[in-house]
């Protein structure tokens, strides 16, 4: 065993116990245990030809894209996942947030570029015969990004060891095996992806079949014959709909935000063995896990649970993140006393589950599993120009902002114009689905905040 290098020997492992075995599947292209290692080896030994530390990787999963990210982080170098499908704009932004100096890009041919996309002298020769691997630089850390309360893009930074970590408490209490073909339909710039998708399946000898998105998500079940599925609620309502659930499936994991329990009745239905999970990006994805027809969480084996005096749940273990980037003072205050303050609130149960109260107040969780900053999207909106006011609510599976204009002679269709145009910038992910527009003062509490109950309440439950 290497020191340090917890990817380089999680991977090893698994190619000396499963050398010829099925590792990775992407379309007709598949490729083994043996090999995966082998070429994430090699693109490990290729990337520490050149100087720099922080590398961005964004586009469509793929087994590229996998051996691209691992081969990073093997390497020693810091590896930036990043949202393939956001604006221009908005990416460009987050790689400058992150300090990265390189990108590997689909649209490169997954070449060495240069911040700005420029390839590099020479990048494209990546014949490393002869040379080896110095496994003394240690390896990279992962950032991915999530909302907090105050940003949109805030850049969690990720051990190898968190990883590893990860996968190991996931296998504590969800079994999975070499039979089995995991189908990843979501982007692997996610963490839920990362760990049920990747890390989890790869731990247990099992096949990671490289899914294409939500959008051929019902053609890929069957396509693959997939037997176990991470999937997001909104993926989960849509195979309902569809009746996309092939029939060699066995288990389906509903991870990133709380899924309605007539989709979970729908998947039990048909003899699946269907999960719920509860995690976060800065706890690598892992906390605990029940069945749908449980109350609570199972916490994983190495997940340390409290509760705080105000019902706060707190989590330490090794899976937790080292911190967010370049924001120390922030850092500080969320692992205070070394543990991951997560601002969800629940408590126990009298068997020592971990029931999940209410979900962090300053954010939006919409069922394709993206994080909203609720302060921040009203701010921005505010400062569009006729707007005075402005509540943002997820009702129904809707983003929807309730307006109140400066000029009250201002009709919706003005304000139809202005979203469509913030939205343009922001990208779907933040996308504002509906708008409301109200001529009265929006309802607030005593200390000033908007009274997000009476809101839904005066403007959405009725309709």
């Amino acid at each position: 065993m290497n020191k340090d290098c917890f990817i380089y020997n999680f991977l090893e492992e698994a190619a000396a116990k499963w050398p010829e075995k099925r590792a990775i599947i992407y379309d007709t292209f598949e490729v083994s245990y043996k090999q995966l290692f082998d070429d994430v080896v090699r693109k490990a030994i290729h990337m520490q030809r050149f100087q720099g530390q922080r590398v961005a990787i964004y586009g469509p999963s793929s087994y590229r894209w996998i051996v691209n990210m691992l081969g990073t982080v093997v390497s020693g170098k810091d590896v930036v996942l990043v949202d393939f499908f956001l604006p221009a704009q908005v990416r460009k932004g987050l790689l400058a947030k992150a300090s990265v100096e390189f990108i590997l890009t689909s649209t490169n041919q997954y070449i060495l570029a240069d911040k700005d996309a420029r390839i590099i002298k020479n990048a494209e020769k990546d014949n490393v015969e002869g040379l080896k691997l110095d496994l003394k630089r240690g390896e990279g850390n992962i950032l991915m990004f999530t909302a907090t309360g105050g940003e949109y893009d805030k850049a969690a930074v990720l051990t190898s060891e968190n990883l590893v970590a990860a996968a190991n408490a996931v296998n504590s209490k969800l079994t999975c095996g070499t039979k089995d073909v995991v189908l990843t339909p979501i982007s692997m710039h996610r963490i839920f992806a990362v760990l049920y998708g990747l890390m989890w399946p790869l731990a247990n000898g099992a096949c990671v079949a490289v899914g294409r998105g939500l959008r051929h998500i019902d053609a890929d079940t069957y396509y693959y014959n997939a037997t176990v599925l991470p999937i997001t609620p909104a993926m989960a309502r849509y195979l309902t709909r569809v009746n996309g659930y092939n029939k060699e499936l066995k288990k389906i994991i509903v991870g990133e935000a709380k899924c309605p329990k007539k989709y979970l009745e729908s998947m039990m239905a048909r003899g699946v063995e269907a999960y719920t999970v509860y995690g976060a990006l800065e706890t690598s994805g892992c906390i605990g896990i029940g069945r749908a027809d449980e109350d609570g969480f199972e916490l994983y084996d190495g997940v340390n649970a409290t509760i705080a005096e105000d019902g706060e749940i707190l989590i330490g273990g090794d899976m937790i993140m080292a911190g967010y980037e370049t924001d120390p003072e922030y850092t500080s205050k969320a692992l205070d006393g070394g543990v991951y303050h997560t601002k969800d609130y629940g408590e126990f149960t009298a068997d020592g589950r971990l029931r999940l109260n209410k979900t962090n107040p300053d954010l939006i969780q919409l069922a394709t599993g993206e994080k909203i900053s609720k302060r921040v999207t009203c701010k921005q909106l505010s400062e569009l120009n006729g707007i005075a006011d402005t509540c943002v609510v997820k009702y129904a599976d809707l983003l929807t902002a309730i307006i109140v204009p400066v000029d009250k002679s201002d009709n919706e269709a003005k304000f139809r114009h202005l979203i469509d145009k913030y939205n343009a910038k922001k990208g779907y992910r933040w996308e504002i689905q509906k708008i409301i527009v109200s001529q009265e003062a929006l309802p607030t509490k005593e200390n000033g905040e908007h009274d997000e109950a009476k809101i839904i309440d005066k403007y959405l439950a009725c309709n």
